[in-house]
């Protein structure tokens, strides 16, 4: 018999931050030695070429000298699994999608000098994957992404950045997508343990890295149950990876049947 994860109630404080912003930091949700490791299986990725990725192990973006964007990262081995269900990630995820949610992809980004994310999201225009709203006194933010840096990062390093509030815009963002080309754009500072959960319908990218270290962060990526696997990029979680995981997470990346029956156990939902 399994012992019950308990998950984090979404606080009044964490529900209106939410709401207002369109993201939360969480400070050192994240274990050092968690992070070490991912660390060093991203230096092992970062040193293969292309064609070198280990089988389903994709570029979500050409690679350049100033940016490295790695998908289905999961597949690449076991030293991202403990990111999958970070119990204070979680909580947030179900306060702000609800009790039937999975995980639908994960990947890397990794910057070097005058690499930078072009902004992009925002309330409008509509993104039908990734719209917002409170209903009912629930707030409904459908496609919500955890970062985790795992490495300092400040501003100049190339950070993760946004537009607060801009999930909930009712007006087309005036500005261009370069960083430098929005004032209302902030630069959201975390450290190597902590964790930003954010709303995709908020427009975000990142700035630019002008100190020429290096940044490496993770971002895992929660939806609804019944949402499929990003399909943009061809993504899909593999039986390989399926059956090396524990059940509990792999219900976590399980897709809801037609009825919507959830795939996220029990055990989480306590």
């Amino acid at each position: 018999m399994t012992t019950p994860i308990s998950l984090p109630p979404l606080s009044d404080e964490q529900r209106y931050l939410f709401d207002l912003q369109g993201f939360l930091i969480l400070r050192q949700v994240v274990p050092a030695a968690q992070i070490k490791r991912a660390n060093l299986a991203m230096e092992r990725l970062e040193a293969l070429s292309d064609a070198e990725f280990p089988p389903r192990v994709v570029l979500g973006s050409p690679r350049t000298a100033a940016n490295l964007y790695i998908s289905n990262l999961l597949e690449s081995g076991a030293e991202f699994d403990d990111f999958i269900d970070v119990p204070a990630v979680l909580g947030v995820i179900r306060g702000v999608i609800g009790t039937q949610f999975r995980l639908n992809h994960a990947y890397s980004i990794t910057r070097h000098e005058t690499g930078f994310t072009g902004l992009h999201m925002g309330g409008t225009p509509l993104v039908p994957q990734a719209p917002y709203a409170v209903l009912g006194g629930s707030i409904y933010s459908p496609l919500t992404k955890a970062v985790f840096p795992l490495l300092p990062c400040r501003s100049e390093d190339g950070c993760f950045a946004a537009i607060p509030g801009s999930h909930k815009s009712s007006f087309r963002r005036p500005w261009g997508d370069h960083p430098q080309q929005n004032p209302a754009l902030v630069p959201v500072i975390a450290d190597p343990g902590d964790a930003i959960v954010f709303s995709e319908a908020m427009t975000h990218g990142s700035m630019v890295n002008t100190s020429g270290r290096l940044r490496r962060t993770l971002y895992f990526c929660y939806s609804q149950a019944w949402t499929t696997d990003w399909t943009s990029q061809g993504l899909r979680f593999s039986n390989e990876l399926l059956a090396r995981l524990v059940p509990d997470r792999r219900a976590l990346l399980a897709l809801a049947d037609g009825a919507g029956s959830a795939p996220v156990p029990m055990r989480y939902l306590d």
